[in-house]
């Protein structure tokens, strides 16, 4: 893995958390137990602290990046897709983002909230708890309730995406240069 210390910053990460050899994690970072960094993902803390909470993964090619006294905060058992770009306030727990979506400076994604994949999030725009959003903009598509066949795809990828966590460690390895 690829962790740099920035200024007076030192990531934290936790003993449970896998970070792949080809992601990066800069400075003021804080990733907790049993998440995933999946390759190419750049967690950037050289401006604003970023902290990721438990059971949380960090797909290929994304971009978590804060602002200057500004907290970027994942929650815990997030799903944040392939490429997509954060540069937010706050992503709730359960709260996932597809692939390719963005979320710009002060979005927040409430608890449970659904990102699809492309949407855009304004800045400052705020979503509504158990609810889905698509479009560029991002808007309200529908409700959902915690027993929704869409709550289920998610949970399905969180759990392959924690056991990735404990396993890689163990099962990858490099074959050739």
């Amino acid at each position: 893995m690829t962790v740099y210390a920035f200024g007076e910053y030192t990531p934290e990460i936790a003993e449970t958390a896998y970070i792949h050899p080809q992601a990066s994690v800069i400075g003021d970072v804080k990733i907790g137990e049993r998440v995933f960094v999946a390759p190419m993902a750049s967690i950037r803390g050289d401006r604003g602290r970023i902290e990721i909470g438990d059971e949380s993964n960090i797909q290929d090619g994304a971009v978590i990046h804060s602002e200057s006294g500004i907290v970027t905060w994942i929650g815990r058992r997030v799903n944040i897709g392939h490429n997509a770009s954060i540069h937010s306030e706050r992503i709730e727990d359960f709260g996932a983002v597809g692939m390719g979506a963005v979320l710009m400076v002060g979005s927040v994604v409430a608890e449970g909230a659904l990102i699809a994949n492309s949407a855009l999030l304004h800045p400052k725009t705020r979503t509504e708890p158990y609810s889905i959003y698509a479009g560029v903009p991002a808007k309200l598509m529908r409700k959902y309730g915690k027993d929704d066949s869409a709550r289920a795809v998610i949970d399905e990828y969180l759990d392959h995406y924690v056991e990735f966590a404990l396993s890689y460690a163990k099962k990858l390895r490099r074959i050739s240069d």
